[in-house]
């Protein structure tokens, strides 16, 4: 049996392989091209230092409430401050506008903000009365903000004064402090600028942090200028120019030419080879997030477990990444990165096996098969891991189509749910940030990220149990059986561990790719 799938597997990725030969013409990117260089990065004549760094996507927007995709997390988690954040380099949470916290009871959090945080753009200084704001909006339900459900177990919120905000919560929280960070319902905005742009705020987002906008063309690029008012003092780099290059190739390309200084992220094996070779900087993190097939329990075959089951013994996950993203990816089990607290290796494990797939398909009464869709952007298309996927499941009787949207309309109708299959991926540092999103009925689509429509009143308890528990040993007991449970029921099947590359200049100093695949701009530098 193994000596039929990998001779099936390396013959699909052979054929895959000449394809992209004959599809892609067989031009050499380095024919031309400059290897690492060291370009000064100052404006000409002005002694400012200006970084070029190549965005990947369509950018769909940047207000904290309903912000989506790592891309647009990375500009607004540069604009925006929390009143915690996270260390680049260990995860641990940080402070930031708040400079201080007390909690006796994992309860009653009462934080001291700093005075003198000045706001972008002349929006005045910084006080509780904002934070209310913010977390209020968040809740909210005109704002429709799918990350409301974070303050579920928020009883109040009270600014006693202008710099001391306390959280009341419903029940302990020994986790509360990542609601609060640098990310998502976490960041703080101005009610006057949210009140002057309406509904157009999400393309004038306005903060605290160490970048402001000066420009967003979502045709082609978003420029970010220096706070020079940013509580921690202004950022070594003066501007930072972010243009938009959805092909990886065309990114390599202006990389070696010396038209970017730094890649946000590459996703082809032969670009980071080529620039590997050619000397630059290859800025990594590894195995930061676990990607997750979502199957909609609300379809009438997929709603069968046996059906879920047998889709993950019909694939070979690991295989997949062997052969096709050796660096970029490797095979998940469970869904949480290993790395995480409360990770369990004592969970279901679903070893390839397309006899025991076909044998849980009959048992579910599809011995014959059955077709379905996957939802999925038009900006990466059909990719060759999607492809070999299909040809698994093809071998096991499952006919899976894909249905291509450009990434605004997919990013909508995941959200709404509106989808047989899709794909998650949830960067998190907090263990109940992707326990309570993916399992929890209060974050069921559109509410949330609860796409599956996964309701287990079992598991509810235990999510709930988790987040007020205090002692370490049982809350890595209640963990460890929602995961067994979850992976048991398979509402989201793993698929891929991430890794995620920035490829720069060797002169780029700084850059920190923390385990939410962001960067902090702050630190960065050109040498």
């Amino acid at each position: 049996m193994r000596t039929w799938k990998w001779g099936f597997t390396c013959i699909l990725v052979l054929l895959m392989f000449l394809t992209a030969c004959e599809t892609s013409g067989g031009g050499s990117t380095s024919e031309g091209t400059q290897t690492a260089g060291t370009s000064s990065g100052e404006a000409a004549g002005s002694g400012e230092k200006v970084l070029k760094v190549r965005f990947y996507d369509d950018p769909a927007g940047f207000d904290p409430a309903n912000i989506f995709r790592i891309e647009n997390e990375n500009i607004a988690f540069n604009i925006f401050s929390g009143l915690t954040t996270y260390d680049s380099k260990t995860g641990a949470i940080i402070p930031d506008l708040a400079e201080s916290w007390e909690n006796s009871d994992n309860q009653t959090w009462k934080f001291q903000l700093r005075k003198g945080v000045k706001w972008q753009k002349g929006y005045g200084e910084f006080t509780s009365a904002d934070v209310l704001y913010s977390y209020h909006r968040i809740l909210d339900p005109v704002t429709a903000s799918p990350y409301a459900a974070e303050f579920n177990n928020v009883e109040s919120f009270e600014a006693p004064d202008p710099h001391t905000f306390v959280v009341k919560l419903k029940k302990p929280d020994g986790n509360f402090l990542h609601q609060v960070a640098n990310y998502h319902q976490g960041q703080i905005v101005k009610k006057e600028a949210v009140e002057e742009f309406g509904d157009k705020i999400r393309w004038n987002p306005v903060g605290t942090g160490p970048y402001a906008v000066e420009k967003i063309d979502p045709t082609s690029e978003i420029v970010l200028v220096r706070h020079e008012e940013y509580y921690k003092g202004p950022a070594p780099i003066s501007k930072l120019i972010f243009s938009i290059m959805k092909d990886d190739a065309t990114a390599t390309i202006a990389l070696q030419n010396g038209e970017i200084d730094l890649l946000m992220r590459t996703n082809r094996e032969e670009n980071l080879d080529t620039l590997e070779k050619a000397g630059f900087k290859m800025n990594r993190v590894d195995n930061y997030a676990v990607s997750l097939k979502v199957f909609n329990l609300e379809h009438p075959i997929l709603s069968n477990p046996k059906v879920r089951q047998a889709w993950a013994h019909a694939v070979d996950f690991q295989a997949i990444a062997e052969g096709v993203t050796p660096n970029l990816q490797m095979g998940a089990a469970n869904l949480m990165p290993e790395w995480m607290e409360g990770y369990s290796k004592n969970v279901p494990i679903y070893e390839y096996n397309p006899e025991k797939a076909k044998q849980l398909l009959q048992e579910a009464g599809y011995a014959n098969g059955f077709k379905v869709k996957n939802l999925a952007t038009s900006a990466t298309g059909v990719t060759d891991q999607m492809q070999l996927e299909q040809e698994y499941l093809k071998a096991v009787g499952i006919q899976l189509e894909f249905e291509l949207v450009d990434t605004p309309t997919f990013n909508q109708k995941r959200n709404r749910g509106e989808f047989e299959t899709a794909t998650r991926l949830l960067p998190a540092v907090n263990p109940d940030m992707i326990l309570f999103s993916f399992l929890h009925p209060d974050n069921i689509s559109p509410k949330g990220l609860n796409g599956a429509r996964y309701n287990n009143p079992e598991v509810t308890g235990k999510l709930e149990a988790v987040r007020a528990e205090v002692d370490p040993g049982k809350r890595k007991v209640l963990y460890e059986e929602i995961q067994k449970i979850a992976m048991t029921e398979l509402p989201y099947l793993p698929t891929f561990g991430g890794n995620v590359f920035w490829p720069s200049k060797q002169n780029i100093d700084g850059v920190v790719i923390n385990k939410l695949a962001q960067v902090n701009f702050y630190d960065v530098d050109i040498k």
